[in-house]
């Protein structure tokens, strides 16, 4: 008799284990355990663009459907559009949640928006703290991916590209001498550094390897030391310089200003994004 009591209760306690490690892994309703919103960022990618485009601050909310096994993703995206995909299908399996599914977006610029179709491929780990949801639009410029990433903006990502605008250059000699149309690149390097070059027709190439980063108040500030060649007449000489910039979280204010103390008795040159205004 105390056997086979100790024989039911051994199987009691197996039966509660597994169901509790079916609680802790998630199996009794994916749906349901990944309910809620997320914060995090994203970035759009197509072929018209070398460098993803970067928006911050964005949410993403997962609800469960009248169902009760599948969910509706919702993402509203201040740059790029309104996404809705109903019915998408939820599964687990070690530590991971996977999500697919088909719906709509309203994209569009300057009030003129259209309906467009997309697809949805996402994970997250079982904490809910790690995921990335991919949205795929092939009707909008040659086809866009719009991954949207739990968590911060990482400063490489944020950073690295291309920036367009004009500069100003003053010296011993003069000030104010302007240049349109001008491009500088930001390249992120392995050691949370960047790579800064850029190129004048005025004043010749210019190359940062490593410039440091810090950041205060949504505003990241670059500086370091570098080499710029210049001359004229295919006379040209490598000069030493330093590079110090600033660059808020939405990219839209950027500055850089370039000092080489060995030309012309001392040049800066000042980058800043955007068109120059009419009264320059």
């Amino acid at each position: 008799m105390k056997l086979k009591n100790l024989l039911a209760m051994t199987i009691i306690v197996l039966l509660i284990a597994s169901c509790s490690d079916d609680d802790n892994n998630g199996n009794i309703n994916p749906t349901a355990n990944v309910a809620g919103t997320y914060t995090g960022y994203s970035e759009a990618a197509f072929q018209y663009t070398d460098t993803p485009l970067i928006s911050t601050n964005e949410s993403l909310t997962i609800k469960t459907d009248a169902d009760n096994t599948t969910s509706t993703i919702s993402y509203t995206s201040g740059s790029f559009g309104e996404f809705t995909v109903s019915g998408t299908e939820v599964t687990y399996a070690n530590g991971t949640y996977t999500f697919s599914g088909e719906g709509s977006t309203m994209m569009g610029m300057s009030g003129n928006v259209s309906e467009y179709e997309c697809t949805l491929k996402g994970t997250l780990n079982e904490s809910k703290t790690e995921g990335s949801f991919t949205f795929n639009v092939p009707a909008v410029m040659g086809g866009m991916n719009i991954t949207f990433t739990l968590g911060a903006v990482p400063v490489s990502k944020l950073l690295a590209g291309s920036y367009e605008g004009w500069t100003e250059a003053s010296c011993a000699y003069f000030e104010g001498m302007q240049a349109t149309d001008q491009t500088l690149s930001l390249t992120a390097n392995a050691d949370d550094t960047f790579t800064l070059s850029y190129t004048s027709d005025n004043w010749g190439k210019f190359l940062f390897e490593n410039l440091n980063v810090t950041s205060s108040n949504d505003i990241y500030t670059l500086s370091g030391e570098g080499v710029t060649i210049m001359g004229m007449n295919g006379n040209e000489s490598e000069y030493s310089c330093t590079a110090t910039g600033s660059i808020d979280t939405n990219k839209e204010n950027v500055t850089f200003t370039f000092t080489i103390p060995g030309v012309m008795g001392g040049l800066t040159i000042t980058f800043t994004q955007g068109e120059t205004s009419a009264t320059n």
